[in-house]
């Protein structure tokens, strides 16, 4: 498996996963109604499951600041996490969290 810090990646005991197939193996460690969600999301083909990830991923900081402003949720502050989180690169998007809280 080649080293990409820029996509999700899960060893279990199946192998390795990454992209869609390792959020959607994720999921059941999350409860309901996250078990029914992988179990669904894994029966979609991985070429149309990997396509939608990368494409959601290219847009997050738009789709979070979307899902923020339509369900109300505040803000998220990382700064205070930076060093434990792997393979940022500069300059960051304001709305992954990457600055000081007001």
């Amino acid at each position: 498996m080649p080293i990409d810090l820029s996509t999700g990646v899960l060893i279990d005991e199946k192998g390795a996963h990454r992209d869609s197939t390792a959020i959607l193996r994720i999921l059941p460690y999350l409860g309901l109604p996250y078990v029914v969600v992988g179990r669904v999301g894994l029966s979609v083909p991985r070429p149309i499951r990997d396509f939608a990830y990368r494409t959601f991923a290219k847009n997050r900081g738009k789709c979070w600041k979307f899902a923020k402003g339509t369900m109300g949720i505040e803000e998220t502050y990382l700064e205070p996490y930076r060093d434990r989180i792997k393979g940022l690169k500069e300059p960051l998007d304001p709305s992954w969290g990457f600055r000081a809280k007001n």
